[in-house]
């Protein structure tokens, strides 16, 4: 007797050997048993997970001698026929090498004839959705309305491709992925049948490849008998199909979690050394973060199918590692990578750089984490600045009410708020803040003014006293600081300190001999300004870049980011 393969063997012949689709056969079964069967049904879902065995069942269920039955008898020549595709009565059409009109037009002839030996004349299409548009218009009548003793059944992977007319005329079934353990269950039992020995692993790592279809999963261990001959482990299957294993796939993962690029380099060689499949790697990544987005919501054993209790433990401390911020970014970097690895002429370079990527996406810092530490601080500063006041407020010497001074008749009467003057000791934090913002202030100015870049290179503050800075000039350069004493470049110089310092100021110039050695420069050696100076800040008045160092939350958010400020925008 000829060999047959195990994908053929092993096919289902009764309603309770389907494996994974009890929704749809336990829908078939009461069609069945209440005798309200339709004239068309169209059956969905990926390959290889019983489409068309299905179809062949039901089919053997409405002809059998003994039928309408739940359970064909297999024996008689009618469900004898069906199994081996010979029936005259049960026509199975590829869609894909019979998608024309005429083809169509023969099977609407070949309608208005009873069955042969059988209650139902049965015609089922497989992949319908490879039929022309013209086809399927040639079909709609006899679909909608066909004579008593027809029943269509249609097969698909590709459902978005036929067309509504004819969907509505049929009675949907979506079938589902097959979940791996009911696979390695199935695989077990084909394996003791016959005669071979397969590790536990072995079956999961040929249940994760088949990626929830029955058929390439029973195709993958007759080929693994094949190379292996009646013992089959884990490293056989990962050879033969390129797999990696759970324990290096969750070790790349964790160096990814950790931001370990050295370790993710290698762990990357060190597989394309092993052959294995990177486009596969790519998707199982993706999965493997897709149940730590999960599991950082709700319990992994809840939310994730198909895990052993080893699995559940690792997805647990994977999601304690990172937070759904960053789970998110290293989904869209392996997305990304997914969509060019088949495109790819160099895989691995192209994995090695999505993981650096990804890693890097593990370990920055988000824009919600800035905000939410700044928020801390604010509100750390508000609470010590609150407790302060009120332990003032209890303290006994706040009791005390310092005497007051007698005012004499010939003290004025002040009329309006004293207008606010800076204090002498404020001057040095300006100074210190101007030459720390001094290459960002010759940027924004060199918008204003195109040469200011190289002619202040040679140039920095020196002095800041009240509404006038001084800047210093080499004294070798004496035609740099000529530039700026009058003209356009000088008013775009002083509305740049101004800005800086949060007031209108007036800047003056310096020669300094042997440049900018020396730590202080006395400002009394600048020439005077003549010119009126701005009015002093009032109270309304927006705050200045120093003022807003000052403030407790904003030191400590500069302390913490090791960040100055370098515009103020109210």
């Amino acid at each position: 007797m000829a060999y047959e393969v195990i994908a053929r063997k092993w096919r289902p012949q009764t309603f309770a050997d389907v494996v994974g689709q009890d929704h749809v056969v336990k829908t078939l079964q009461n069609a069945i048993e209440s005798e309200r069967l339709a004239h068309a049904y169209l059956f969905v879902g990926p390959r290889g997970i019983g489409k068309t065995s299905i179809v062949r069942i039901f089919a053997k269920s409405l002809n059998c001698s003994q039928g309408p039955t739940l359970t064909p008898c297999g024996t008689c020549d009618v469900c004898k026929e069906i199994a081996a595709g010979t029936s005259l009565d049960v026509l199975e059409i590829d869609g894909a090498s019979n998608n024309g009109v005429d083809q169509v037009r023969e099977l609407r002839d070949t309608v208005k004839f009873a069955p042969n030996r059988s209650q139902y004349k049965i015609f089922i299409i497989d992949e319908v959705h490879m039929l022309s548009t013209p086809a399927f218009n040639a079909l709609l009548k006899t679909l909608e309305e066909p004579p008593a003793h027809v029943k269509f059944f249609f097969a698909t992977t590709e459902p978005q491709k036929i067309l509504p007319t004819v969907i509505s005329r049929c009675q949907r079934f979506d079938l589902r992925r097959i979940p791996a353990p009911q696979i390695v269950e199935r695989l077990a039992l084909i394996a003791d049948s016959e005669d071979v020995k397969v590790e536990d692993k072995a079956l999961l790592a040929i249940a994760r490849g088949a990626e929830g279809g029955l058929r390439d999963a029973e195709s993958a261990l007759d080929q693994l008998i094949s190379f292996c001959g009646n013992e089959i482990a884990e490293e056989d299957v990962l050879s033969v199909f390129g797999l990696v294993s759970l324990a290096a796939l969750e070790t790349l993962a964790e160096a990814v979690l950790k931001g370990d690029i050295p370790s993710v380099i290698l762990q990357i060689a060190s597989l394309d050394d092993a052959g294995k499949d990177f486009q596969r790697l790519v998707v199982e990544l993706m999965e493997h973060f897709r149940n730590i987005l999960v599991c950082q919501h709700v319990d992994a054993k809840n939310a994730v199918a198909d895990l052993t209790e080893s699995q559940s433990e690792v997805l647990r401390r994977h999601s304690e590692m990172t937070d759904s911020a960053r789970a998110l970014r290293i989904i869209d970097v392996l997305s990304d990578v997914d969509d060019r690895m088949r495109f790819a002429l160099s895989k691995r370079t192209l994995m090695e750089t999505a993981l650096i990527r990804a890693a890097r996406a593990a370990t920055v810092v988000s824009l919600e984490e800035i905000l939410a530490r700044v928020q801390a601080l604010r509100s750390g500063a508000a609470g010590q600045d609150g407790a302060e006041a009120k332990k003032k407020e209890l303290s006994p010497e706040a009791a005390v009410v310092p005497p007051q001074e007698p005012v004499t008749e010939a003290a004025p009467v002040v009329t309006e708020p004293p207008v606010e003057k800076a204090s002498a000791d404020d001057f040095p934090a300006d100074l210190v803040l101007l030459r720390r913002q001094w290459p960002q202030l010759i940027e924004q100015l060199a918008r204003k003014a195109v040469l200011a870049r190289g002619v202040l290179a040679d140039a920095k503050p020196v002095a800041v006293e009240q509404d006038q800075v001084v800047v210093g000039f080499d004294r070798e350069f004496p035609e740099e600081m000529a530039r700026f004493e009058h003209g356009r470049d000088r008013r775009a110089l002083e509305m740049t300190l101004g800005n800086a310092l949060g007031r209108k100021v007036k800047a003056a110039f310096l020669l300094i001999e042997g440049g900018f050695d020396a730590d202080e420069v006395v400002a009394e050696e600048a020439a005077p300004i003549e010119e009126e100076a701005g009015p002093a800040r009032n109270s309304d008045a927006p705050k200045s870049t120093r003022e807003w160092a000052k403030e407790t939350a904003v030191r400590k958010a500069l302390d913490a980011f090791e960040g100055s400020i370098v515009e103020v925008r109210e």
